[in-house]
């Protein structure tokens, strides 16, 4: 199946979200000795112009401390919308800030790609 958005060729079938590396770490603490984590989000899919709504899973998430939703944004319960579904290209990394007991186990779920 191909498709096609406002001058891009779109391949959903090709998308993988295994594209989309997850790395975070403790990188301190908020108030009250909450720890801190940081998360970065690579898009890794170099065979495409970028990725766009990317979903990612996140269960029960939750933070002590504000989380830009324009970065990532609940969009249920369990999963949640990275940079409100734009485009993100090819080695552009986004990065967050998120303070809770313990680390939450981020996956990415499903991307479009654009190529």
């Amino acid at each position: 199946m191909v498709l096609f958005v406002q001058g891009w060729i779109i391949y959903p079938d090709r998308c993988n979200p295994v594209s989309i590396r997850i790395y975070q770490w403790a990188s301190g603490f908020a108030s009250l000795h909450v720890p801190k984590y940081t998360v970065q989000i690579i898009n890794e899919a170099w065979h495409t112009k970028g990725v766009y709504d990317v979903q990612i899973g996140c269960p029960a998430f939750a933070s002590t401390t504000l989380v830009d939703p324009m970065v990532l944004r609940r969009t249920d319960l369990a999963n949640c919308l990275l940079k409100n579904g734009s485009i993100i290209r090819p080695g552009e990394v986004i990065t967050f800030d998120y303070s809770n007991l313990l680390p939450y186990p981020f996956i990415v779920l499903n991307i479009k790609c654009l190529y």
